[in-house]
């Protein structure tokens, strides 16, 4: 039930196979509430894009697409001396590779100075089948009611108040093989993610802590993470 050794939950209709791990093409019913969201919601810190701007030359939900691409080998990143996939200066934030079932999990990384990187935080990829059928879109009601928070230093970023501000939902063109029976391909992403501005040089501490409590609309199925990131920034 794992393509790769990243985050969030991947929703298979028929494997039911999470992609663990985060505008393009929104569905207009999800587009419409998007929307919503985004008018009652407000940004806790200026230093995170909203997926509807473009950040570092491109939008989040680029980003996100361009990190899975990455993840499952569609796109070669060379490592730079940190050890990091770093594109244009931003850094594709690795992931601890915990299962999705409250396991704690945490990463010991090193940037640079003026490094802005990419983190998504709950993820689902639909598939395509050998069948000819596909994954439908997931019901926007499972992120809206995801508890989740993600911390910089102690500081709430993102929460239940104000995570849709970064959802986004896309179909990956073209398709990304996913080549484990019956599925044969991811075919879209919904999800939670953020592009965040470079962190100061000095060590910092980011904090993910997040399960879906409606499991009615997700196949039954329940993920939950606490992962941390202790991130040393250098000069």
């Amino acid at each position: 039930m794992n393509s790769s050794s990243n985050q969030n939950p991947t929703s298979r209709a028929k494997a039911l196979v999470p992609a663990l791990l985060i505008t393009a093409l929104l569905a207009l019913a999800g587009a419409a509430l998007v929307r919503a969201d985004l008018a009652a919601n407000t940004l806790k810190t200026p230093t995170v894009a909203p997926p509807n701007s473009t950040a570092y030359g491109k939008t989040l939900a680029q980003w996100q697409e361009l990190y899975w691409r990455w993840l499952n080998r569609e796109v070669t990143i060379v490592p730079d001396a940190n050890g990091n996939a770093v594109v244009g200066n931003v850094v594709l934030l690795a992931f601890p590779p915990t299962p999705g079932d409250g396991t704690p999990g945490h990463l010991d990384l090193t940037l640079n100075a003026g490094q802005p990187f990419v983190l998504p935080l709950w993820n689902i990829l639909g598939n395509s089948y050998a069948d000819g059928s596909a994954d439908p879109f997931i019901d926007l009601i499972v992120f809206r009611t995801l508890d989740l928070t993600f911390m910089l230093d102690g500081v709430t970023i993102i929460d239940s108040s104000n995570l849709m501000l970064f959802y986004t939902q896309f179909d990956f063109v073209p398709p990304i093989p996913d080549n484990v029976p019956p599925a044969t391909a991811f075919i879209f992403l919904q999800g939670i993610g953020m592009v965040h501005a470079p962190l100061t040089p000095e060590s910092h501490t980011l904090k993910l802590d997040a399960r879906n409590t409606d499991t009615a609309d997700f196949f039954g199925l329940s993920f939950e993470f606490h992962n941390t990131w202790n991130v040393t920034v250098q000069p």
